[in-house]
């Protein structure tokens, strides 16, 4: 299956230059639905660039303390906890964290490349 999701600018960026590998949201329903070897599209909410990325693996957490403590902060793109924490706050709204369990998907990005096949009949052109 195939998902769409917007993400904040920030993290996007995080995802596409491969300083991020674990995406990170609160497990509603439309996440509850998302399984291993899904796709999902996130869009950028700024630029409306689109990303798709493969889910290579799933972890649920009673919330984002425990999920920090047990993945790191690194692999979600940050120098820190609190750094973490502080952007997860400003996405999430508190009531919404305390009713909701947290959810990492790991993630591949998917690029799509270019059929080299077809570059000499190009240039004969």
């Amino acid at each position: 299956m195939k998902y769409s999701i917007p993400t904040h600018e920030f993290s996007f960026n995080k995802i596409k230059n491969g300083n991020r590998k674990i995406a990170v949201y609160l497990l509603d329903k439309k996440a509850q639905q998302i399984k291993l070897h899904d796709i999902i599209e996130m869009t950028n909410q700024s630029t409306g660039e689109k990303l798709s990325c493969k889910i290579m693996g799933i972890a649920i957490f009673d919330n984002f303390d425990d999920l920090i403590d047990s993945l790191g902060f690194q692999p979600l793109g940050y120098d820190n906890k609190k750094e973490v924490m502080i952007r997860l706050a400003r996405i999430f709204p508190q009531e919404a964290q305390k009713a909701l369990n947290a959810v990492a998907f790991f993630i591949k990005p998917i690029f799509e490349r270019i059929n080299n096949k077809l570059r000499p009949e190009i240039e004969r052109e």
